[in-house]
């Protein structure tokens, strides 16, 4: 049955409880799909952003939400997703995966008839197995617009096994040899060493460890943590602490920390978002044993699976992830 589509514009559109009830219903949703991680982005990257939200509906009430801003690049008008590029691991519209290519359709649909002015279509991360980046560049090429699909980047998940030991037997016999190495040698080397959970009461003080041990990091990584990143890591602690989401990590040897890791833990899933280490202690591979012990941790509480998000980095494969291709499209609104 064809959508209907309405444009809002305005921030309360986070706040429609037809959200949470999709969600509710959606077997594949991730943390980066909630109203709350939308309403959170958009607060503090706004500037120089216009909200454009479709809400789609159909007999029985809303089917879809595609969040989406339109922002000014070098005279073009580009349109992408709320949540931007590099800070929201995974992108697309808010629906059932039943109603994935009525919503690619509605979507086009919209580009082809509005009065909002748009030159690209941008949309970025995208995983491939929900499949909403092949409906999109179908729907698009049945309307006439140009396009390009490529994909960009891959996130990493660890499936979860039932134990500990099954879940070691699982790894390549070399990675499973030097995590265990690695293991005991901190134990060994360090028996005071400790893996701690911030709580409401030492949450400033955890965060504020965490920002500056990213500081003394060298390259990127240590210009990442800059003040608008701060203040915006510190609006997901504040929302996600009382909902019980949030979990910022820490190895402590003594009485200083490191390694730290700063993700979430909803429904059956643990979402590693960023970590830092101290440079000084590179030696015993902080930021992997914590991370190993994060997944051991998971294993013992049931969850399903350990996401590992984005990027390429070798230590996601050593813990035995498997790698999910993300797809960029780019609708244009004359064929190049």
């Amino acid at each position: 049955m064809t959508l209907t589509v309405k444009l809002e514009c305005q921030e309360d559109c986070f706040d429609d409880p037809a959200w949470g009830r999709l969600l509710d219903h959606d077997p594949n949703r991730h943390i980066f799909a909630s109203p709350q991680w939308h309403r959170l982005w958009w607060g503090e990257f706004k500037a120089g952003k216009e909200l454009l939200v479709l809400t789609m509906r159909r007999a029985g009430g809303v089917a879809a939400f595609v969040p989406l801003y339109r922002k000014q690049e070098d005279g073009r008008d580009i349109l992408r997703f709320v949540g931007g590029i590099d800070l929201t691991d995974y992108l697309g519209p808010i629906c059932s995966l039943d109603d994935r290519d009525d919503v690619a359709d509605a979507l086009t649909g919209w580009l082809g008839t509005t009065e909002t002015s748009w030159d690209e279509l941008d949309a970025h991360n995208m995983p491939v197995p929900l499949g909403f980046a092949e409906f999109l560049v179908e729907s698009a090429d049945r309307r006439g617009f140009g396009f390009l699909l490529e994909q960009e980047e891959t996130s990493a998940i660890v499936v979860l096994p039932d134990s500990w030991d099954t879940y070691l037997e699982g790894l390549d016999s070399k990675e499973r040899h030097e995590l265990k190495r690695k293991r005991r040698r901190l134990g060994r080397d360090y028996p005071d060493a400790i893996f701690r959970t911030a709580t409401e009461e030492s949450l400033d003080a955890d965060l504020k460890t965490f920002f500056e041990m990213h500081k003394e990091a060298e390259g990127h990584k240590g210009r990442f943590m800059g003040e608008a990143m701060q203040s915006f890591f510190r609006r997901i602690a504040d929302e996600f602490m009382p909902r019980g989401w949030l979990k910022l990590d820490l190895l402590e040897i003594g009485d200083r920390a490191v390694a730290a890791t700063f993700g979430f833990e909803v429904d059956d899933t643990f979402y590693l978002y960023n970590s830092a280490y101290e440079p000084s202690a590179a030696r015993l591979s902080p930021g992997l044993v914590l991370v190993s012990e994060l997944v051991k941790s998971s294993i013992a509480k049931g969850l399903k699976t350990v996401d590992l998000l984005r990027g390429p980095e070798r230590y996601k494969y050593q813990l035995g992830a498997q790698a999910v291709p993300l797809n960029n499209v780019r609708v244009l609104h004359r064929a190049d």
